[in-house]
């Protein structure tokens, strides 16, 4: 009922007032911030009338996107480290490169924190700078190279001069698209909403939330009841909960705020928190089930609690009555232990390349984006993420995990059905993404580079009813590297892997490499088992918001 009378009491500003964050919001006595009402600006255009953005030419500027905090001081290898959890099995499964296609040419920003996600018949690709493009699933371009910024289209935001940290997603139980950038000046979260399932011409709703704090390296996931958020605002993490339901719709709509303390120890501390991002058409199991976020803890991370861990979090939230909200800490699940990457003179020279003294960053210190999520019609659960790990010696591979839940046993709380690390050989292996599709499949793309290689875009995976802790598709290449980089150690913040929702058995990945110009150029591609049944997904209807 709060709701309603709301939306009708706004009703009638909807028009009169510009799309603009409204100041404002409060503190309630359970800690949660909410938000003042934001009125969305609808822009009901095809995108491909929009100015397209020139290329970026040698001499043209670079813009550098800071990372909000540098931790401290390098780290050390561990004498005589060797990862428990490494895979010992090599692949052996063949796999099949499908297509691979650049989306964005060589451009303007360092890093370019390469994003991207699938739909029913569009992929949409995003990279720092506001820009963005969208494409049918062959690889034609529909909407050339343009900005976020061009979507207010004269809306008078400060959104019209977005900042960066990308982030497009798609909403598989409503059948539409989220696009977000954040704007440095006033603190704001820039989030576009389309109308409908079409990307380029169906319309699209833009907000612009004002944050309390600076809503750095923001980390979306999708939830039945809300977008759900975590942001890096040192000392504390951000943790955000934004209307889904009223932004379907394209009403005013409010967020809810919690934040947690950031850790302290001795070692690199920048961690993050990630929210988990349901795929598929099949809701989590309960009614208004809370949001599962999930973040990673190395024993040198936090002086108060030396224990490596992973802890799952519960956003619990409630629109109509926001004193009733909560966020917790639901569990702690000890896995296998891992080591941080040694990385140095820098915290950022990790990763060797070849032809160059140039280390390059691996992002160690964070479990990567996203946390896919996945429920099942025999009521269980499951949702994979993956971080950088030593391997030993200073060997960058991949520590992955598959959380489950078996909802038929009473009062069951998550386990870690599988663990690994993927480090086939003395090539390291940084900056990965996993998905998980409606089988229980689970693929896992990163970058890969050596003192002998160029780095370059790979791809493994594996069936659900394959050996547990094991990637058994051969390695793929879905684009070979041809330079390195020289002038930077960033790499970028995060690559997207994800599932084909009309054809399940294909997974498409996103992540950068250098061209021959040693510029960074993005490259996204799909992939599956060869000769793989076709998955195709079934009961796909949209949802009425």
């Amino acid at each position: 009922m709060k709701r309603i009378l709301l939306t009708i009491l706004l009703l009638g500003l909807m028009f009169a007032l510009p799309a603009t964050a409204q100041n404002g919001g409060q503190t309630l006595a359970n800690g949660a911030y909410v938000s003042e009402p934001v009125i969305p600006f609808e822009l009901n255009i095809d995108l491909r009338t929009l100015p397209s953005t020139p290329p970026w030419q040698p001499g043209d500027p670079i813009e550098v996107v800071p990372e909000g905090f540098v931790a401290n001081g390098p780290t050390q290898q561990i004498a005589g480290w060797v990862d428990p959890s490494l895979q010992t099995r090599g692949p052996s499964v063949p796999g099949e490169v499908l297509l691979a296609f650049e989306v964005h040419p060589p451009g303007n920003s360092n890093p370019p924190d390469t994003v991207g996600t699938v739909g029913p018949n569009h992929y949409i690709s995003m990279v720092n700078a506001s820009r963005f493009a969208i494409w049918d699933k062959q690889g034609n371009n529909l909407v050339p190279e343009t900005t976020l910024n061009n979507l207010w289209n004269g809306g008078a935001s400060p959104c019209e001069d977005g900042d960066g940290d990308p982030i497009v997603v798609y909403d598989n139980i409503a059948d539409r698209w989220v696009m977000q950038e954040f704007e440095g000046n006033g603190n704001n979260f820039c989030i576009y909403v389309s109308q409908g399932p079409d990307p380029v011409t169906d319309g699209w709703f833009v907000y612009a939330f004002s944050a309390p704090n600076f809503p750095d390296y923001p980390q979306y996931g999708v939830w039945p009841d809300a977008y759900y958020v975590g942001t890096f605002e040192p000392p504390v993490l951000g943790i955000y909960a934004f209307d889904r339901e009223q932004m379907l719709l394209g009403m005013p709509a409010t967020f809810q705020r919690f934040e947690i303390d950031h850790l302290n120890g001795s070692s690199p501390r920048v961690t993050r928190i990630v929210p988990a991002d349901l795929d598929g058409v099949i809701p989590p199991p309960g009614v208004n089930p809370p949001a599962p976020f999930v973040r990673s803890v190395h024993e040198d991370m936090d002086g108060s609690d030396p224990t490596t861990r992973l802890e799952l979090f519960e956003f619990a939230v409630d629109w109509d009555t926001p004193a009733n909200s909560s966020f917790t800490l639901a569990q702690s699940l000890t896995p296998a232990p891992f080591a941080l990457l040694a990385c140095s003179p820098g915290i950022r020279d990790c990763i060797p390349q070849a032809d160059t003294p140039n280390l390059i960053d691996a992002l160690f210190n964070r479990a990567l984006r996203q946390l896919h999520y996945r429920a099942t019609d025999d009521n269980t659960e499951s949702m994979v993420i993956n971080q950088v790990v030593d391997v030993g010696a200073g060997l960058a591979g991949i520590r992955w995990w598959e959380f489950f839940r078996d909802n038929n046993v009473e009062g069951a709380g998550w386990t870690l059905r599988q663990e690994s690390t993927y480090s086939p050989d003395g090539t390291s292996r940084f900056m990965g993404a996993m998905a998980i599709n409606g089988n229980g499949d689970i693929a896992l793309g990163y970058s890969a580079s050596s003192a002998t290689e160029f780095p370059s875009i790979r791809v493994t995976a594996r069936r659900a009813d394959d050996p547990l802790n094991e990637m058994t598709m051969e390695e793929q290449t879905l684009v070979p590297g041809v330079a390195s980089m020289t002038t930077s150690q960033r790499w970028g913040d995060y690559t997207s892997m994800d599932v084909d929702p009309a054809n399940e058995s294909v997974f498409w990945y996103i992540n950068q490499r250098l061209n021959s110009t040693n510029n960074r150029s993005v490259w996204v591609g799909s992939f599956r088992f060869a000769l793989e049944e076709e998955f195709f997904m079934t009961g796909f209807e949209n949802e009425s918001p």
